[in-house]
């Protein structure tokens, strides 16, 4: 089932959320010939939410997601704990994103990060010129790359 998760960060009325999951599933099921039953639209005030982000992925094997779930339990236990309810029960990784939109970008295929990367560099230093953080961000760290420095 198509799952639309959307994170956000200004308040929204609950008609300012009903009226794009009507326009989302209408959109999906019209493109996809999908059930309109079947389409889920989610949202998830995300403005005190904090996030880590990663590194970039890549074409990798069931065995590598499985040690590494195993290895982010283990972490988890030396952190947090393992006794009774502090134990981690469950890890998903989920990679099975069809694709993205991230300000007015196309997100790269998992593997496919560095191309993306040349591919819109012009777009990304102008986000981050406008003063987008991620994108400042996401030039630092270039930066520091190229420098050796991670």
């Amino acid at each position: 089932m198509p799952l639309y998760d959307i994170e956000y960060v200004t308040p929204l009325t609950l008609e300012q959320q009903e009226q794009p999951a009507i326009a989302f599933t209408d959109e999906h099921s019209q493109r996809f010939n999908t059930p309109r039953f079947f389409i889920n639209v989610r949202y998830t005030d995300v403005s005190n939410q904090v996030v880590f982000r990663g590194g970039p992925g890549s074409n990798r094997t069931k065995e590598v997601y499985l040690d590494h779930c195993k290895q982010i339990v283990t972490h988890w236990e030396r952190i947090i704990g393992c006794e009774d309810e502090e134990g981690l029960r469950t890890v998903w990784v989920m990679g099975a994103l069809t694709t993205a939109l991230e300000a007015g970008i196309g997100r790269p295929k998992t593997g496919e990060e560095n191309q993306w990367i040349g591919d819109n560099m012009q777009n990304i230093q102008a986000l981050a010129a406008a003063g987008d953080e991620d994108f400042v961000e996401l030039l630092h760290e270039l930066e520091e790359k190229k420098q050796g420095a991670i």
